[in-house]
């Protein structure tokens, strides 16, 4: 039987900020999705619809990267790489165009602040896991099991 290879804990932890920021951009499309008709009542700086659309991209999105990660795919090491900026970025132009409550400005310090570490923690954790042995487990799956190392002398 074939002992199983435990995640690093780092890279856990990283998984882990996957799919809780997969369920946050669902949650966010479902609550603007649900009051959706109070949204189209009021004087918003976006449409109704964006909020809930881009919530379900969002989600949609790190949620496929979250099982690409779990299965320990290449692709989706280099596609986190690859959106954890493009979030970030997101997040910034959203912010700069369509945030003008006091609230958002007073605390787009610390908001800022906190994605740029959590972001900078992420990708550091996927650049320094490298390649996860990728060579090393398409060769063990290619390979028929070997037999113990005693041979049998007549």
């Amino acid at each position: 039987m074939e002992k199983r290879r435990r995640r690093p804990f780092f890279v856990t932890l990283v998984l882990d900020g996957v799919f809780l920021l997969a369920g946050g951009c669902f949650l966010q499309s479902g609550q603007a999705f649900l009051r959706y008709g109070r949204h189209e009542g009021y004087t918003l700086s976006v449409p109704a619809w964006y909020l809930p659309l881009t919530g379900a991209l969002w989600g949609g999105l790190w949620l496929a990267l979250g099982i690409g990660l779990a299965r320990r795919r290449e692709w989706a090491r280099r596609a986190a790489l690859i959106a954890i900026p493009l979030h970030l970025l997101f997040w910034l132009a959203d912010w700069r165009l369509f945030s003008r409550s006091e609230i958002a400005i007073q605390s787009f310090g610390f908001d800022l602040a906190l994605r740029l570490a959590a972001a900078g923690f992420g990708a550091s954790v996927l650049l320094l896991s490298g390649r996860w042995d990728w060579a090393g487990k398409a060769e063990a799956e290619s390979e028929p099991p070997r037999e113990s190392g005693q041979t049998h002398v007549e």
